[in-house]
């Protein structure tokens, strides 16, 4: 299933989605377009989606008789969302039938890597790295396209953000990235945060950077809205 709006949330897309994912920022000076939004977000379900089940072909003459008690149905105490005449959308996907009615929502189905054997880490394997087979890098697809972005004002490759406690492979590679990850810590002031950065400054530049990189990582979600996530990935 593929996003694209200027008008999604990231903090609903985080809550609907529940899973980890990544997401490369480039500002709106890079678009060819000023009214579009150039942000792309991708959300790796890591416990699979099954398509036949999110949206059914229920226009089928033969897909209720396969699907026995499992079906989705036009009609019924939890009728699907229509899509159109052939697709139906599975009723607990409220939000995504609201974006794919406004235009900001696109079902693809059939679509999937050459992979063909039974492991679901090598094929998640295969999905994230855009290679031809598990195991061949150590670099995800993503991160490969954030490396040759065109540098300058126009473009700012370093916005790329990996949200979670181990960033996926898809992200993960020679481009730099920053990583963000819910925390039940609380949140220090700005005082003490200015503190750490002259501190650290002096004493360890390395350090430094790093402290000041997770800085912006958390900012920038926060002004996403993803301030209040859980660590559980649950939205309060």
């Amino acid at each position: 299933m593929a996003f694209r709006s200027p008008m999604i949330s990231r903090r609903s897309l985080l809550g609907a989605a529940g899973a980890t994912f990544a997401f490369a920022s480039i500002p709106r000076g890079a678009s060819a377009a000023p009214s579009r939004d150039p942000r792309l977000v991708v959300v790796i379900l890591r416990g699979a989606l099954d398509g036949l089940s999110a949206a059914a072909p229920i226009g089928d003459p033969d897909y209720a008789d396969l699907h026995g008690q499992l079906a989705l149905r036009w009609d019924g105490s939890s009728p699907a969302s229509r899509l159109d005449d052939f697709f139906g959308l599975h009723p607990s996907m409220k939000q995504f039938a609201r974006l794919y009615d406004a235009k900001q929502a696109l079902v693809v189905h059939a679509a999937a890597t050459n992979y063909r054997d039974r492991s679901h880490f090598d094929g998640q394997d295969v999905l994230e790295s855009g290679r031809s087979g598990p195991g061949q890098t150590e670099s995800g697809w993503l991160n490969r396209a954030v490396a040759v972005l065109p540098k300058g004002e126009s473009v700012v490759a370093e916005k790329a953000l990996a949200v979670g406690y181990t960033a996926p492979l898809v992200i993960r590679g020679p481009a730099p990235i920053l990583g963000w990850a819910p925390s039940t810590l609380a949140v220090p002031t700005a005082d003490l945060t200015d503190r750490l950065l002259s501190l650290y400054a002096h004493a360890d530049p390395v350090l430094a950077k790093a402290l000041k990189e997770g800085l912006d990582a958390d900012q920038m979600a926060s002004q996403q809205g993803m301030g209040d996530v859980k660590p559980g990935g649950d939205i309060k």
